[in-house]
């Protein structure tokens, strides 16, 4: 079992469509890793929710609090787990979340949706070096 936290990025912003099914995504995800003995910061699950309650007038404002918020579990994560759902190469959050990693030499390590049942402690062995994050970012 992979000790510690990770953070499981997974992208959100679309149709009401998309966002409920990357919110049961994340959920389901996160629900699985717990399962499996592996504690994992999903954001989507509840992010959303703090931020409809902030009101804040603007995208940009919205953001910036809310980026800031979710880097601070970043900085304290084992890694980051993007599973890799339609969306996340376009992504404007899951961006930002892989420049952080990348700047601050955070592990990351992709999993498609449909992974999310296997043996995720092996999935997790496989965290990309740094050069790899360039070719997500350089995909995204």
């Amino acid at each position: 079992m992979q000790q510690g936290l990770y953070y499981l990025a997974v992208p959100y912003n679309g149709s009401e469509e998309q966002k409920a099914y990357r919110s049961m995504l994340s959920l389901m995800a996160a629900a699985e890793f717990l399962r499996q003995g592996i504690h994992v910061f999903a954001p989507v699950i509840y992010v959303n929710q703090i931020a409809e309650i902030l009101d804040l007038p603007s995208k940009e404002q919205r953001r910036d609090i809310v980026m800031s918020h979710l880097f601070e579990y970043l900085k304290v994560s084992k890694g980051m787990i993007v599973i890799t759902a339609d969306g996340w190469k376009e992504s404007w959050g899951v961006r930002q979340e892989l420049l952080f990693c990348q700047e601050h030499q955070i592990p990351v390590c992709t999993i498609s949706p449909d992974q999310i049942y296997e043996n995720l402690d092996q999935l997790l062995s496989e965290s990309l070096v740094s050069s790899k994050v360039e070719e997500l970012l350089e995909a995204a």
